[in-house]
């Protein structure tokens, strides 16, 4: 087959879960035979796009200049939802007719204001990488004594009421999780839906050999990610004072990209420190004792607990952190609900090198055998062989 994704950058390095599966997802499917088309708003930087042999490659033209391409075909409430991205119609034509100059099989828009650029695709398959199903990503952040969480209702309402009316232009939807096709059935009423779960580069991410600190964990992540924030305040207020009284001299280290005001506020006291935009983040892990996933809210995989177990590091985490994760219980994961539970897991861990280096082990083989991209890869060709299929009958 021929496939071309379309996504707005493809940025480097990779700080979102796009950038991560987008580009991975893109190379699994050139290994299994298919080949690989991709449309950027501009040109990515050459690491971006390192070791992927792209067939085709084109970027939009600019904002308000004359369009180019097959007419789209929306609805009233699609072409609402178009406006409501911003999204220049020139950019539509240009996608519609990329596929055609590259004779894609199918289209593949990858993130989440992507659905309009389908508008103009005619005769190919149309396909949505989505990930997360968004309503209920947003509802899962939802606190109800928390006022400034309820924002998410109404971010749920529209990403819903979005879904639903693109649905009609959808062949397939890939997701990462069962959760996550049972809410994108339910909400936007799709039924061509893959769960590819995402998986890691374990050559990349492997374990390495440098000095440990001493009573230390760590988390990283995209620090203007709803979730990811839920889950430090959480973890800073709940967790850390207890593990601090029990020991004094123990370090929490946070690494990730555009770090929000309320992440700023919990660092900078009590061994929580901050390190912000590191590009290559492997060595800075790999010199923590511990990785902790305090989520408390979020669907889909996290890409970032692949990571942690392809370096062999022992884990500690919240149940919402195995979403996804096919046979978690062979993760050698240190599972933990109460705040009293996390600080003996840790507490277990620091206190015990053998322990931890099975821990790691147990990681890092499970990610090898479960996690890989390319069984994810074939899933979803699997899914775009049966819709090509049901078109020719």
């Amino acid at each position: 087959m021929r496939l071309l994704f379309v996504k707005d950058s493809l940025s480097w390095p990779r700080s979102s879960g796009h950038d991560v599966h987008c580009f991975h997802m893109m190379q699994a499917l050139t290994r299994l035979g298919h080949e690989v088309g991709l449309l950027t708003a501009a040109d990515p930087l050459p690491e971006a796009v390192a070791g992927l042999p792209l067939s085709f490659q084109r970027t939009f033209p600019k904002r308000g200049e004359p369009a180019d391409g097959p007419v789209p075909n929306y609805r009233w409430l699609q072409r609402k939802f178009q406006g409501y991205w911003g999204i220049d119609e020139n950019r539509v034509r240009c996608v519609g007719q990329s596929a055609l100059d590259m004779g894609a099989d199918g289209v593949v828009v990858v993130g989440l204001n992507v659905l309009p650029y389908l508008g103009a695709v005619k005769g190919k398959l149309r396909v949505w990488y989505a990930a997360d199903e968004w309503a209920w990503h947003h509802t899962s952040q939802v606190r109800l004594f928390q006022r400034h969480t309820w924002g998410e209702f109404k971010q749920a309402l529209v990403k819903g009421l979005y879904e639903r009316a693109y649905r009609s232009m959808l062949d397939r939807v890939w997701v990462v999780t069962n959760a996550d096709r049972r809410a994108m059935r339910l909400v936007a009423g799709v039924r061509g839906i893959d769960v590819v779960p995402n998986g890691v580069d374990a050559e990349h991410f492997k374990p390495q050999d440098v000095p440990q600190r001493e009573r230390s964990c760590t988390f990283w992540g995209r620090l203007d990610f709803g979730p990811n924030v839920q889950a430090l305040e959480w973890f800073c207020g709940k967790v850390w004072p207890r593990v601090r009284a029990a020991h004094p001299d123990a370090t929490f280290t946070v690494y990730g990209f555009s770090p929000t005001p309320a992440v700023r506020a919990l660092v900078g006291r009590d061994g929580i420190e901050l390190i912000p935009d590191l590009p290559d983040l492997r060595p800075a892990v790999a010199s923590h004792q511990v990785v902790v996933f305090p989520f408390v809210s979020g669907g889909g995989i996290k890409n970032k607990f692949l990571e942690a177990a392809a370096m062999g590091k022992p884990i500690v985490c919240s149940s919402v952190a195995l979403n996804g994760l096919r046979s978690p219980s062979e993760s050698g994961t240190r599972l933990a609900k109460s705040p009293e539970d996390w600080a003996g897991a840790l507490s277990e861990l620091w206190s015990d090198a053998g322990t931890r280096v099975a821990a790691g082990t147990a990681a890092r083989a499970w990610v090898v055998r479960h996690h890989s991209w390319d069984t994810a890869a074939r899933t979803a060709s699997e899914g775009l062989e049966q819709s090509l299929a049901a078109r020719k009958k």
